[in-house]
């Protein structure tokens, strides 16, 4: 389940080092504190999405179940 909002101040430099080693990146302590702050901001760009209106696109169907068309 995604959250509604992301608070992006829970990136801090221990959290960023935890996700970096769960997903197998290495990051040398000089660069924690950037990704810190590139996460946060790429985070912060993607909230952006959420005030798009989009009652009036269309879903598109890339994979249709058989016997749909």
């Amino acid at each position: 389940m995604v959250p509604d909002e992301i608070d992006t101040s829970t990136f801090t430099d221990e959290y960023v080092q935890e996700l970096a080693n769960l997903s197998g990146i290495s990051i040398t302590d000089d660069e924690i504190s950037e990704v810190a702050n590139r996460f946060s901001s790429l985070i912060s760009e993607l909230e952006k999405l959420k005030e798009l209106d989009l009652s009036d696109i269309k879903p598109v169907v890339i994979f249709p179940e058989d016997g749909l068309l």
